[in-house]
C-alpha cells in the first residue's frame, strides 16, 4: 500500500516582468514581502505599525537596489573601457 504525504505550502506569489527585468520598486516589494508579514488577525494598531515598518523597509531596500545597479554598471563600464572599447562603455553609461 502507498502512503502519500501532502504538505500545505501556503500562498504562492508569482512575479513576472515584461520587456526587461524587474524594476527597483518590484525588487524592493518582493524583498519586503519576504521580510515583513502583516497578519490579518492582528489587532488594528499592530497591523498599522507593521505596515508603516514595511514601508520603511521597502524604501530602504529600493535605495540599496538602486545603488547596487549603479555600482554594477560602473564596474561593467570600467571593465569594458579597459578592453579599449570606449564607444560601448559610453553606450552603457547612457542607459
Amino acid at each position: 500500500m502507498f502512503h502519500i504525504n501532502v504538505a500545505d505550502i501556503g500562498n504562492v506569489k508569482v512575479n513576472t516582468s515584461q520587456n526587461g527585468g524587474f524594476s527597483s520598486d518590484q525588487i524592493a516589494d518582493m524583498a519586503t514581502d519576504k521580510i515583513v508579514f502583516v497578519a490579518d488577525n492582528a489587532p488594528p494598531a499592530i497591523q498599522e505599525q507593521a505596515r508603516l515598518f514595511a514601508d520603511r523597509v521597502r524604501n530602504l531596500l529600493r535605495g540599496y537596489v538602486d545603488l547596487a545597479k549603479r555600482e554594477e554598471r560602473a564596474t561593467i563600464i570600467q571593465v569594458i573601457e579597459q578592453t579599449g572599447n570606449k564607444e560601448l562603455a559610453n553606450i552603457i553609461r547612457r542607459l
